[in-house]
């Protein structure tokens, strides 16, 4: 809790807080990033980030404090990490493509650029299952349905 009166410092933000379980090894998802899983491999990504409390380091709400900020050098440390984190959950085929991004936004923006679009076969084939779901003889399970659905924007 924050102190108050003279001399007192404010307590730092939580997004700003590393923990003894966050380290540069961490994998926060099981599925790796390929060429075809963008739009499902995020959605894991940023519900992880959210109960971590570092969802602003790529969502853009995090800002980047001045070098004079007291926190500034938390600030490029957690964003460190979080770049580490992200890092470590793409394939090793494209993980080389992106070593060196200069923050966990940036590496973001450049992931989502690459894949996060959903271009024709891509849609043809979500819209395939969807229908397979929707005609055939088991009965829909809403989990994928949802998945599928989403996927298509």
């Amino acid at each position: 809790m924050a102190e108050t009166g003279e001399g007192s410092r404010q307590q730092m933000p939580e997004a700003l807080q590393l923990h003894g379980s966050d380290h540069p090894g961490l994998i926060l998802v099981s599925t790796l990033l390929t060429k075809s899983n963008y739009l499902t491999w995020s959605y894991a990504i940023k519900r992880v980030l959210r109960a971590k409390m570092k969802l602003g380091f790529i969502d853009g709400t995090s800002l980047k404090p001045n070098a004079t900020d007291v926190y500034f050098e938390q600030w490029i440390r957690v964003d460190s990490m979080v770049t580490t984190w992200i890092l470590n959950c793409i394939s090793k085929e494209l993980v080389g493509g992106f070593m060196y991004a200069n923050s966990a936004r940036a590496l973001w923006l450049d992931l989502e650029e690459r894949y996060g679009e959903c271009n024709g076969p891509v849609m043809y084939q979500l819209q395939r299952e969807i229908a397979s779901l929707v005609q055939g003889n088991m009965s829909v399970h809403g989990g994928i349905f949802l998945t599928l659905a989403s996927s298509l924007g």
